[in-house]
């Protein structure tokens, strides 16, 4: 059995690091490009839906997520809260799905699909970016450390 060291599992110099950063964040980039496609696409086949994706810009690592209608028209059926966050594979989301036609909810099943997907790949890079960044933060404070008790 070989012996596996972390130091084998991370990069060697600090500016592997922050090459490593700078790829995650052309991936992240990325990654939000795609899921704002994903967005303005399902808006513009289902302008008038009662729920639809949106991109979040809080520190929660779900990005994307679905979002109730607010539109009159929506109000009052079954789901009971508008213009709130919903996750179609909870209650809500069923019952949500079960109201929309065979077609159109084997779609939105694949745009479900599809949003958590992207919210895993964003997660995982948005994780390892900031394990990455506390790490150069630690050997530059270890650092200074050896410094001031060599001086």
């Amino acid at each position: 059995m070989v012996s596996l060291s972390p130091r084998d599992l991370i990069p060697r110099s600090q500016q592997e690091v922050r090459g490593r950063l700078a790829a995650l964040e052309e991936r992240r980039n990325r990654l939000r490009a795609y899921g704002d496609r994903m967005v303005a696409e399902f808006r513009e086949r289902f302008p008038d839906a009662p729920a639809y994706l949106t991109r979040y810009a809080d520190r929660t690592n779900n990005d994307f997520r679905w979002r109730r209608s607010a539109a009159r028209r929506w109000r009052g059926e079954g789901v009971r809260r508008r213009n709130t966050s919903i996750e179609l594979t909870g209650e809500d989301g069923m019952l949500l799905l079960q109201w929309l036609p065979e077609e159109t909810r084997r779609v939105w099943i694949d745009y479900e699909r599809r949003r958590i997907e992207l919210n895993l790949a964003l997660a995982l890079t948005n994780y390892e970016r900031m394990r990455l960044r506390d790490y150069l933060d630690r050997v530059a404070v270890l650092r200074r450390l050896g410094r001031e008790s060599a001086g």
